[in-house]
């Protein structure tokens, strides 16, 4: 990567997923040959690393080979002004990257191993996230539902009788015959019924926020190196070091 690194600075990154993961606030250099070796990159209030070795530099910024996820959740590295060898090689290990031999500046250009020579061990990791979903609606639905009531009520009617009373002989009446009548008017009560609307209550539906605490569980790989030893080459070395030799 020949670009400088003042060009770098207030460059956007963009990750190998596409999204924008942040802006370049500051680059260091390697410390063998001076080239912009690492960018901090700033996300709001977050700042983490990223190398620059296969970073592409284009007329909209820096995209780089790793999602904005994998930056975001490196290590929170304090360099300063100056990135420290164990610095280097904690980022070295997280992104994956062949990890230089410790050895003094003088001797790495005449015996750096290549990339055939080291075997990277890789492991999974969790980052869990937090989305919002829609679980389910619920809905008020107003029905009319009909009903019989029963109310007692008191009422009256009128009825007739008949009433006859003697004459006594000190009464005078008119001496003629003649047809006559005689009306009265009967009454009763009924009932009347009158219906009224009347408000009783008020509802409503509104989410109602429960907190809880779960466990999510999922499988990790991990990678193990170990040495296996070539069993023939061992087992003729042993014979040609056995008894008599």
């Amino acid at each position: 990567m020949t670009t400088q690194a003042e060009q770098l600075l207030g460059a956007r990154v963009t990750g190998a997923d596409g999204k924008l993961v942040g802006t370049i606030e500051q680059v260091f250099r390697d410390d063998v040959d001076g080239t912009p070796a690492w960018a901090r990159v700033r996300s709001g209030k977050i700042g983490r690393f990223v190398p620059l070795g296969s970073c592409q530099v284009t007329s909209e910024g820096v995209r780089v080979p790793f999602d904005a996820q994998k930056i975001m959740g490196g290590p929170n590295i304090d360099a300063g002004q100056h990135m420290s060898a164990a610095q280097a090689e904690e980022l070295t290990r997280y992104y994956g990257l062949t990890i230089p031999t410790q050895q003094p500046r003088s001797q790495m250009a005449e015996s750096q191993l290549s990339e055939q020579d080291w075997l990277v061990r890789q492991e999974e990791r969790i980052q869990v996230g937090v989305e919002t979903m829609e679980t389910g609606r619920v809905r008020l639905h107003k029905y009319v539902d009909v009903e019989s009531v029963e109310q007692p009520v008191h009422l009256f009617h009128e009825e007739y009788e008949v009433e006859r009373v003697p004459i006594t002989g000190d009464e005078r009446f008119s001496s003629d015959l003649a047809e006559g009548e005689r009306e009265i008017i009967l009454h009763e009560e009924r009932a009347v019924l009158r219906k009224e609307l009347v408000p009783v209550e008020r509802v409503r539906l509104r989410p109602k926020r429960v907190e809880e605490d779960t466990t999510i569980r999922d499988e990790v790989r991990r990678e193990r190196i170990e040495i296996e030893p070539d069993q023939a080459f061992a087992d003729a070395r042993r014979a040609d070091t056995g008894p008599g030799r």
